[in-house]
């Protein structure tokens, strides 16, 4: 079974760069252009990863992975930006990330991370 990714960006051009990558390298991945939208997805679709932008309109992708955490506290998220945050910042954010990507980010690289860190579902 192919790990589920739903993919978080209001940038039309990095999520479906992001999401062809995923599904290239074997994964299923699903778009979502708004915080809003992903938080619907989640209502009706089960995921096992979310990957979200920092930096979007209306919900932030740190408010987004603070109401996953609420929500859904066993899905994992990672966050990317073009913004580089430290982990300090993170912490103070009060964010329980799998991981932080910055931008530009290297595809094999984010694949193989994921790959090895869902080695069990991604080879079902």
């Amino acid at each position: 079974m192919a790990l589920r990714i739903l993919v978080v960006d209001d940038d039309m051009h990095e999520r479906r760069s992001l999401a062809l990558g995923l599904r290239i390298a074997g994964f299923s991945a699903v778009e979502a252009q708004s915080g809003a939208d992903a938080l619907t997805l989640l209502e009706t679709r089960t995921f096992d990863l979310v990957i979200t932008d920092l930096v979007m309109a209306g919900l932030s992708g740190v408010q987004l992975a603070r109401l996953l955490h609420e929500r859904f506290p066993d899905l994992p998220v990672v966050l990317t930006s073009g913004y580089e945050l430290g982990r300090r910042q993170i912490e103070r954010a009060g964010l329980s990330l799998l991981a932080f990507v910055p931008k530009p980010y290297d595809l094999a690289d984010l694949t193989g991370f994921l790959h090895e860190k869902f080695a069990r579902l991604a080879t079902g």
